[in-house]
């Protein structure tokens, strides 16, 4: 339920040598048929505080200009979204319909629009960490936003085992009005071109340098086509949805499907945005490793 139980929960795993995974929201990820050895731990920190800030103007008429939201890593995106609009700070009101953690969209540098450089590590003050696949207490620390390596869907967490503990944004004075209309028509935007309220993944694949994933997709002529219970939305490329019966090996299937009728399409080699988690009975898998 916070930070510092998190911590607690992950040193506790590696003390005892059991393998450890981190659950936010569970966006963006794909889990074996043969799950997980190990513990999930799912990550509920949901402390959210307002700190610090610089003024401009004299002792008798000041305005406040810049200011730093602090967020565990288990906050839901939407919520952080609210919490700054309310409070009149800009900077993250194109994220309230993004879905998963705090945690999560750090890992992955979250974006909303891609080539409006609306990343979400852009935003990013510092952050407090916990360092390594065997964390220990003194691994704890605060790193600058830097330390991530921040490029398009990666973080340096990517390569390097840790876990983010709390986030702290820093961002810019507005008006609170104006921000929850913004976010609002971005939601409107959102729903209208993606299939909101069916189950799905998020994005199964990563955008192609300026060219989206979603559009090589439909341009292969692949909406619709289904392997069992998953299918690819008509509504939008980039989204595989789940009938209810779905397996693991169908999903891995219609990617293998997918990949390759673009490739031969395109040509381009479209690349997993979602992560794959645990054990997987079969060798489809490697196609995406």
């Amino acid at each position: 339920k916070n930070a510092d139980e998190l911590a607690r929960a992950v040193i506790l795993a590696a003390e005892n040598d059991i393998p450890w995974f981190v659950l936010g929201g569970g966006s963006n990820v794909l889990v074996g048929d043969l799950g997980f050895r190990g513990v999930v731990i799912k990550n509920e920190a949901c402390g959210l505080t307002l700190q610090g800030s610089a003024l401009l103007g004299n002792r008798t008429r000041q305005s406040l200009v810049i200011a730093l939201v602090i967020a565990e890593s288990g906050v839901l995106m939407s919520e952080l979204v609210a919490f700054a609009n309310s409070n009149g700070l800009a900077g993250l009101e194109m994220f309230m319909s993004v879905p998963g953690t705090v945690g999560g969209a750090i890992y992955n540098n979250s974006h909303f629009r891609p080539d409006k450089n609306e990343l979400i590590g852009n935003l990013v003050e510092e952050a407090e960490i916990i360092e390594g696949r065997r964390p220990k207490a003194e691994g704890r620390r605060i790193v600058d936003r830097e330390w991530f390596r921040f490029g398009y869907d990666y973080s340096r967490l990517q390569d390097e085992p840790g876990v983010v503990l709390k986030v702290t944004f820093r961002l810019n004075k507005a008006s609170a009005e104006v921000l929850a209309q913004k976010s609002m028509e971005l939601i409107k935007h959102r729903n209208s071109h993606q299939p909101i309220g069916q189950p799905s993944c998020g994005c199964i694949w990563r955008n192609h340098g300026s060219v989206s994933a979603g559009k090589l997709v439909d341009e292969a002529g692949l909406k619709g086509t289904k392997v069992g219970g998953v299918s690819v939305s008509n509504k939008h490329g980039n989204f595989f949805i789940n009938d209810g019966t779905a397996t693991v090996d169908e999903v891995l299937e219609l990617m293998a499907l997918v990949k390759e009728k673009v490739k031969e399409h395109s040509g381009v080699e479209l690349k997993p945005e979602i992560f794959m988690v645990g054990e997987f009975s079969t060798t489809r898998i490697f196609n995406f490793q």
